[in-house]
């Protein structure tokens, strides 16, 4: 296919932070304002949190478990709320903080022409070109995860000068560290009061306590000087001018003190300066394109329609908010996803938190942590299917942190073994829940839907030396999951206490509570979590008698059940909702992203899936990025493209300039920014086009007729295949799939096919109404309708 130049580009600098355009290497990242007199680049270093490693335990916690249950049982749902959420929460969580802000302060003052910024996701750049008075100014910014250092190339055709100075909303100083560059040193805050708290003093610093962190920038001129006085660069010259800056932190593990460390993250800076200045610019930049374009080249997406690369992206975001379509405007969308995922998660990184990487605020919302009610979770669905695996590594590492943390929390607050997480996340790996509505603060699922991606990365992969390595997380995951459960008054094994994430029930006594037995999501979770230890016990022929409980467990699980509405119940008992149009939607977490419900195989459950969804938009749901997001999926998995569609537009038109997904709320007055509405959003795309679940692959399932000239390469499938496709008219005309590891390919098209290798018929099996084939690992196979013999 023809690739298109996947580029945001705009007419003028950013005046706020939501227009500013993103760079980041997955630990280091920056948001380039583009200005002319004078630019700024704001700053954020993945490892920078307050806090230090704490104990949040709880004890005596359990003391109250049983008492809740009877409680809950007795359908005093109002007190069981009470006493957890006196008895049996935590402490806040610590924040994600801004490193701080690099200033360009230029002495030209002219008239601003020809002026363009634009992010250029092919290669992974920033530039800015404009003429002041004529005289023309380039300048490109970028961050190497090669080499570890942010780069800013500067070229005029005149002569030039400017200061660069450094600041942070931390405790800082500015010094000079040798002729050419200086430094940024400083200290977080031992903590920070979450922004949802109204307090005078919110950012609390104490001597020998918090992370340790360094800033350093040098500058290199090929013709004129380099002045450094008084903490800040001083520069003029003709030509080009480099500016390389590098950053740390003395973050050593969630165990450590890094308050030991204080002096690490000044050597370590100076030596990625070092490296980097030995290599030059030019070298840097190629190292950065072969590295960048590696992962970002595996997957290119066209949708057709109308070419509007001409116009500028917040006016093409305008357009589709005002009823426009734009279908290349979608898959800008997909392609500025994966530059996020690769900008903002790589090996030996944090995972994206709730904003990537990128956040300018002392307070973030939620403090910008990782959130798995359903937030961290979007954020990597599209990471296996768009060819982007190594990006899902950071998550497994925080696993393997929650499993040491998690153990301890599963063992003292509720005499489970294993191990659990809550809702909300930090650096430390706080895996208690927090204190606050025990309607998102108590939620003991986290471990159960973390481990769907360790499953996940196996079945797109098919690599079972990765799940011997990720099985142990998931077995103790699911034994929580086993002393977890109890009976329920019906003799079947229930989660108690039990929330479905933020949601609140109203029940028929009155009671308006979050707080029951068995909500829906529980179950899904666990009943997805236990066949994954099944089937991946049974692969690595481990553990048969755990195999035997977690088999005699889902037997005794509730069914999923259909309510009053023809809804799927959200809880076990057929409560009215408090808030009908509730942005979660938790209980379809049955139907996407899992597949414990399909159309082919759960017909009935899944129109109780349609009303759910329906019945929730009726009643205004979906109003946030990330919930929008995720009805694209929902509306794909249920064969509908024209809804999916109209999501994908309405995500499109709430984006801030930037493209980044803004987290709109009618309780929220302050503008935010989400990352997790970018990838689901992106994940939505795929569902349309590729689906891939109980040993299916479901080929452009859900095509939206506005998409009906297109391709895509390079998505990825279940069971280890790689798959391209194109299409006209609406109608597939070719695809191809790779086997990476020969296993049956059984295939569901809306037309019918022949399957092709080296231009020869394959022979198909019977499989009912899809199509079958055995795959030998290596060999890529044509699919082609039979229309086109």
């Amino acid at each position: 296919m023809n690739k298109k130049r996947s580029v945001l580009w705009y007419t003028r600098p950013a005046k706020r932070w939501f227009e500013a355009l993103p760079v980041g290497n997955g630990r280091f990242g920056g948001m380039i304002y583009g200005g002319t007199d004078r630019e700024r680049i704001a700053l954020n270093e993945d490892t920078l949190w307050s806090g230090e490693p704490r104990d949040t335990v709880r004890h005596g916690t359990r003391l109250y478990l049983d008492t809740v249950r009877d409680l809950i049982f007795s359908k005093k749902y109002e007190e069981a709320e009470e006493m957890i959420e006196q008895y049996m929460e935590g402490q806040e969580i610590e924040s994600y903080l801004p490193l701080g802000d690099v200033e360009l302060l230029f002495d030209e003052q002219g008239m601003i022409t020809d002026y363009r910024r634009e992010l250029d996701l092919d290669e992974g750049i920033v530039r800015v070109h404009y003429r002041s008075n004529g005289v023309l100014y380039r300048r490109e910014v970028f961050v190497s995860a090669a080499d570890q250092v942010m780069a800013v190339r500067l070229h005029s055709e005149g002569k030039t000068s400017f200061s660069v100075v450094l600041h942070s909303p931390l405790m800082y100083s500015v010094s000079k560290a040798s002729s050419n560059r200086i430094a940024l040193s400083g200290r977080c805050p031992y903590h920070v009061r979450p922004n949802t708290v109204k307090t005078d003093d919110p950012v609390l610093y104490a001597d020998g306590k918090g992370i340790g962190f360094e800033l350093q920038l040098q500058a290199h001129t090929e013709q004129g000087k380099v002045e450094v006085s008084g903490g800040r660069i001083r520069v003029t010259g003709t030509g080009t001018i480099t500016l390389l800056l590098s950053a740390a932190t003395s973050f050593s593990g969630h165990d450590q003190d890094p308050a030991a460390l204080y002096k690490a993250p000044s050597r370590q800076c100076e030596q990625w300066l070092a490296n980097a200045a030995e290599l030059g610019y030019e070298r840097l930049k190629e190292r950065h394109s072969r590295d960048y374009t590696s992962l970002f080249n595996r997957t290119s997406l066209d949708l057709g329609g109308e070419d509007k690369s001409g116009l500028p992206t917040d006016e093409r975001i305008w357009a589709v908010k005002q009823g426009a379509d734009d279908p290349d405007l979608a898959a800008l969308f997909f392609q500025y996803g994966k530059y996020l995922l690769i900008s903002s998660s790589r090996a030996g990184t944090q995972p994206a938190n709730l904003q990537g990487i990128w956040n300018d605020k002392i307070q973030p919302p939620w403090c910008s942590s990782w959130t798995t009610n359903i937030n961290l979770e979007m954020n990597y669905w599209p990471a296996e299917v768009s060819n982007l695996a190594e990006c899902h590594l950071p998550l497994f590492e925080l696993i393997e942190g929650l499993r040491v943390t998690g153990s301890k929390v599963a063992a003292i607050h509720y005499g489970c073994r294993g191990w659990t997480a809550h809702h909300n996340i930090d650096l430390w790996r706080t895996a208690t829940p927090v204190d606050g509505s025990p309607s998102w603060a108590f939620w003991p699922m986290a471990g159960a839907w973390l481990c769907r991606h360790l499953w996940d990365h196996y079945a797109f992969s098919q690599d079972e030396a990765f799940l011997e390595r990720a099985y142990p997380a998931m077995k103790e995951a699911a034994m929580f999951c086993l002393d977890w459960l109890v009976e329920g008054p019906d003799g079947n094994l229930v989660t108690c206490p039990s929330t479905s994430p933020e949601n609140r029930f109203i029940a028929p006594d009155g009671q308006v509570s979050s707080v029951t037995h068995a909500a829906t999501m529980d179950l899904a979770l666990i009943r997805d979590l236990f066949g994954s230890c099944i089937e991946a016990s049974l692969l690595l022929k481990k553990d048969p008698a755990l195999r035997g409980e977690w088999e005699r467990a889902l037997k005794r699980l509730p069914p999923f059940r259909i309510g009053q509405y023809g809804q799927l119940q959200e809880w076990n008992e057929d409560y009215d909702e408090h808030e009908p149009g509730h942005r979660h939607i938790a209980h379809l977490v049955a139907l996407h992203p899992l597949d414990l419900i399909t159309r082919e195989d759960e017909p009935e459950l899944t129109e109780a899936c349609r009303a759910s969804l329906e019945r929730r938009l009726a009643n205004g749901g979906a109003h946030t990025g990330w919930s929008c997001a995720w009805t694209v999926s929902f509306w794909a998995r249920l064969g509908e493209p024209m809804e999916a569609y109209r999501f994908v537009n309405e995500l499109l038109a709430g984006l801030h300039p930037n493209m980044m997904n803004a987290h709109r709320h009618p309780k929220v007055k302050m503008d935010i920014f989400q990352i997790d509405g970018n990838f689901a959003g992106m994940s939505g795309i795929t569902e349309l086009l590729l689906q891939s679940h109980r040993g299916r692959i479901r080929l452009l399932p859900a095509l939206p007729p506005q998409w009906k000239q297109g391709s895509v390469r390079g998505l990825k499938a279940r069971e280890g295949f790689t798959v391209d496709m194109e299409w006209k008219e609406g109608q597939l005309t070719r695809a191809t799939l790779y086997s990476h590891a020969g296993k049956t390919c059984r295939l569901v098209t809306l037309w019918p096919v022949q399957v092709r290798l080296e231009g020869r018929a394959v022979p198909l099996e019977s499989c009912g109404t899809d199509v079958c084939f055995q795959t030998e690992a290596g060999c890529r196979y044509e699919i082609i309708p039979q229309d086109e013999r």
